[in-house]
Formats: structure tokens, sequence, C-alpha cells
């Protein structure tokens, strides 16, 4: 039993030095090409040489550099969750998607908030917090895709079971397509509706709350994206 718990904890450890090898070592010279690829933008459009076949190429370098940087700080967060502990205290959930709603500056956007009172739960504050920043950032990437008239609007509805908390966001953006359903959590799966992001927001988000014992879901309602997360419930004092 010993040699195969020792076994195991010396591949976790090799994991965890391959996981802070690739965020450091991969990142560093990575950040460096994004400073040059902005360095050469600047400098050839104060040219003004810059040609409709120049700036895609600058563009589609710009963008392939963020993304990767995306995947790369999406893994680290991902290895985090895995090994990391949590610092739990009671967090106002309620507060918390005001604070991130408005953070995002999302009513600059014409997005409407409809979030009633919440319960309390115990979880990393930190952590959550960026769950939540995901998942209203997603929604709004949804609405931004979605080209109809309809009003764009964020609904925060929450179901308490006996130890969890679920709270569910819906958006009257566009949705995935029934297809795509089976894959949204996958790491790098970007919907085709989307034109923008770099399909790791959701996987992170998911590892974030598994860390907590809790579970993530998406549905499609009406064509509308309609994300599950659950949490710890904040156990009230004993009297």
């Amino acid at each position: 039993m010993k040699a195969k718990q020792d076994k195991v904890k010396d591949k976790m450890e090799k994991i965890q030095e391959m996981m802070r090898m690739f965020t450091h070592d991969l990142r560093n010279p990575l950040l460096n090409i994004q400073a040059l690829v902005h360095e050469l933008d600047l400098n050839v459009r104060a040219t003004n040489s810059l040609s409709a076949d120049t700036s895609e190429t600058m563009d589609m370098l710009k963008e392939s550099a963020n993304r990767m940087d995306d995947m790369i700080v999406a893994a680290n967060d991902i290895y985090h969750c895995m090994f990391d502990e949590l610092e739990i205290e009671q967090v106002d959930m309620h507060e918390l998607f005001l604070r991130c709603f408005a953070s995002l500056k999302l009513a600059e956007e014409g997005i409407a908030l409809s979030c009633s009172a919440m319960p309390l739960i115990q979880a990393d504050p930190l952590m959550v917090q960026r769950i939540v920043l995901e998942l209203l950032s997603n929604a709004k990437k949804a609405m931004v895709e979605n080209t109809s008239n309809m009003p764009k609007t964020i609904r925060i509805s929450t179901v308490e079971e006996s130890e969890m908390v679920w709270f569910y966001v819906e958006d009257s953006g566009c949705g995935f397509i029934a297809h795509e359903m089976d894959r949204i959590f996958e790491p790098c799966f970007t919907g085709q509706k989307f034109s923008y992001g770099s399909g790791v927001g959701l996987a992170r988000a998911k590892a974030m709350v598994e860390q907590h014992g809790g579970k993530m879901d998406v549905e499609s309602v009406a064509g509308h994206a309609l994300v599950g997360f659950s949490m710890p419930k904040n156990k009230k004092p004993t009297q």
C-alpha cells in the first residue's frame, strides 16, 4: 500500500513540476512576442504603410498570441484548482453578482440584470468571483452575437437544496447549437455562433466549482443558454 501511495505521490509531484514549467517557461516568451507584435503594429501604423493584407496579418498575430495566453492562464488556474487549498468564507452572492455586473460595465452595453435576494454560501470569495465574472462575460458575448432585436437581459435565479444552492444565469443571447451541448466544458471549445474567445472559460469555471464540491451544468432554454452551478450553503448557527 505504501509503495502505491509513494508512486502516486511521485506522479503528482511530476505533474506539478511540469505545470510550473509550462506556465512559466512558455508564458514568458509569449509575453515577449505579444510586446513585439504590439510595437511592430504601432511602428507600421505610424509610417502609414499598413496595407489591408498587413493589417489582417497583424490582427491575426495579436489574436493568436492572446488566445495562447488565455489558454496558458486557464491551464494554470485549473492546476491551482487541483492542488491549492480554498480560503472559505461566508459570501453574499446577491452583492457579488451586482458588484461583478457593475465592474464589467454591462449596463453601459444596454444589458439589464434581474437579480433577487439569494442565500449566503460558504466559498472562496476570490474564486467564486471569478466564476461569476466568467458567466456574466459569456452572457455578454452571447448577446453581442445575437442579431435579433430582443432586449439584452441577464436573469439570475436560485434553487436551494439541503446542503447546496444552485445559481442559474440565463441570458437572452444566441445560445449554443444542439449538437454542441456535449462539448461545452471541453477546454478550447468555442461554439460556432461565437466569433471570438479562447473557449477555456467554462472549463476553468467548472474546475473552480468542483473544487468547492459543487456541480456545473448548461441547458438550452428557448434557444438561449441557462448555466447553473452549485455551491455549499452557509450553515445557520445553532441556537
